[in-house]
């Protein structure tokens, strides 16, 4: 059986439609508070191991949410889609799950930024939670300054 590793998708109105390598049917849920204004809740989704090839691009706008990352999203319809280093913007993307034409085989992988997640929501799963600083120590950095 061979794995899909090429998915589609796109926004709410299909101004933003894109192709991308996704070789783990896993999603991470980020409970950071830019993660969490920026989609209205925890940001499901994929990490992608390079850039998106887009087949439409009429809508796609990126914000430059911090020193180090930029969020994409549908400047017509407002879908919240990409998340991506601003630096180095073809090292990884990071893809809404939802975003996906077909998102059903996706299984959570962990919770990241757990220690930034508010009192008033808890998921009743019983994946790995990591936190800002477990994560930032994967990702080799100890500050979010250094990136």
């Amino acid at each position: 059986m061979t794995t899909k590793t090429t998915r589609t998708g796109g926004c709410l109105c299909g101004a933003v439609t894109f192709e991308v390598d996704a070789p783990k049917p896993r999603f991470t849920m980020c409970h950071c508070g830019m993660c969490r204004k920026w989609s209205a809740g925890p940001f499901m989704s994929v990490h992608c191991p390079g850039p998106a090839n887009f087949t439409n691009t009429q809508g796609l706008a990126w914000y430059r949410g911090s020193k180090w990352g930029e969020r994409g999203f549908c400047s017509v319809c407002g879908t919240s889609l990409f998340w991506r280093l601003a630096e180095n913007p073809d090292e990884i993307l990071v893809v809404s799950s939802e975003a996906f034409d077909d998102p059903d085989d996706l299984t959570l992988e962990r919770h990241i930024y757990s220690d930034a997640k508010p009192a008033r929501y808890n998921f009743a799963d019983d994946t790995p939670r990591v936190t800002e600083a477990e994560f930032l120590e994967e990702m080799g950095v100890t500050s979010l300054d250094n990136l």
